[in-house]
């Protein structure tokens, strides 16, 4: 929590609206950058909005619309359910926020996630959707490297997935990753199959291959294999992902695609885990959530800069869209899907735990104990802890 007595008033004024488990990671990540302050928690749920309160020393609302207008809100946080999340967007974009941060995924149909993005659009919002590996600082000196020629041109790019078994939920992380390295650009078309019944709208897993406008391809692939992660390939180079590290790898002598001779290269991308220190305790007694807080670092740059930020809005819809267009491809017997996609009433309904209230479909001791469990005593914390 700030000290608003130690401090200059923050840039930014920061509302929450859903005071849960991810929602109260979300807030305390704002907290945390100078350039913000978390001033205010809306939620229709008394104890986790008292819990809320209570932590961050700040009044709390029943009523979102309330608080936006008491409290003079820059950049409101809805982190909801998929079900009331495009309505509730749509709605803080009308108030007049300046910027917009929302989990994935943001719609369950194209049509309603295309109105979320065009409404901030219009009342000129920022629209950031989901706490995304895409906002990690590796990857964004990553692709400066690429950019920079040093490893030529990125021609295909591998998703080495496992398990994956929500195309509009955990992979629209893999989606915004393989965009952001494509370019931004938007696909062409996709070729695709899930893994269970391709006429059903619930979410499920799924691979295939698809074609950016720029020629870069993508490979995604299901099957369990020794290695997991995605590589980037570029023409004398490559850059390679664990979901651990990120290491760029360049040729240095080259005889032939059977005799080619690569070197590290050292000093780009930084050296720690992606998630250096997630989930341990800082001095505060909060837990920490790296990931959270370059996620919200971006949103607060974007809004300072009149920009998007890598997980736009925008891409938001697009990765969604990947995810409905490789199931289509399945439909219509595995041939290519172009994009974008003609009918916008197309749709992948997310699993229960994405699409409702997670302490309604879970067990709600066990809901709240993880909700408890993300500030504690900082008294009780060993120095191994910290």
């Amino acid at each position: 929590m700030h000290d608003n007595t130690a401090m200059t008033e923050p840039l930014y004024r920061v509302g929450l609206i859903g005071c849960g488990r991810k929602g109260t990671v979300h807030a305390r990540s704002y907290d945390l950058d100078p350039r913000a302050a978390i001033v205010a928690g809306a939620d229709t749920d008394r104890e986790n909005l008292d819990l809320f309160c209570e932590r961050f020393g700040v009044p709390g609302y029943d009523s979102y619309e309330k608080m936006i207008e008491q409290e003079g809100i820059d950049i409101v946080l809805p982190i909801l359910p998929v079900s009331p999340n495009p309505e509730i967007v749509i709605r803080c974009a009308q108030l007049g926020v300046k910027g917009i941060g929302c989990e994935k995924p943001m719609a369950a149909s194209l049509a309603r996630a295309d109105e979320m993005v065009e409404q901030c659009r219009a009342h000129k919002v920022v629209l950031a959707v989901g706490d995304l590996d895409v906002n990690l600082p590796h990857y964004a000196r990553a692709r400066e490297f690429i950019d920079s020629g040093s490893i030529g041109e990125i021609r295909t790019i591998n998703i080495m997935m496992g398990s994956g078994a929500q195309l509009s939920g955990g992979h629209i992380q893999q989606f915004s990753l393989v965009r952001y390295f494509a370019g931004g650009v938007d696909i062409d078309w996709a070729i695709g199959w899930v893994s269970g019944d391709p006429h059903i709208e619930e979410d499920q897993g799924g691979a295939g291959y698809i074609r950016f406008a720029n020629g870069v391809e993508a490979f995604m692939d299901r099957q369990d294999t020794a290695r997991y992660g995605f590589e980037i390939r570029c023409t004398p180079g490559t850059v390679v992902s664990d979901y651990r590290h990120v290491h760029i790898w360049k040729v240095i002598a080259d005889d032939g695609p059977t005799n080619r001779t690569f070197e590290r290269v050292e000093g780009v991308v930084p050296e720690t885990e992606l998630y250096e220190g997630s989930k341990t305790y800082d001095a505060d007694g909060w837990r920490v959530f790296p990931r959270n807080n370059a996620t919200a670092r971006n949103l607060i740059d974007a809004v300072e800069r009149g920009t998007e930020p890598p997980g736009s809005g925008d891409n938001g819809r697009k990765a969604l869209e990947i995810g409905i267009a490789l199931r289509e491809s399945h439909r219509r017997g595995h041939v290519p899907v172009h994009c974008p996609l003609p009918d916008r009433s197309m749709r992948i309904v997310p699993s229960d735990s994405r699409n409702f209230n997670k302490k309604q479909t879970h067990d709600r001791d066990a809901y709240m104990a993880g909700l408890r469990a993300q500030k504690v005593d900082p008294a009780s914390l060993s120095g191994d802890s910290q």
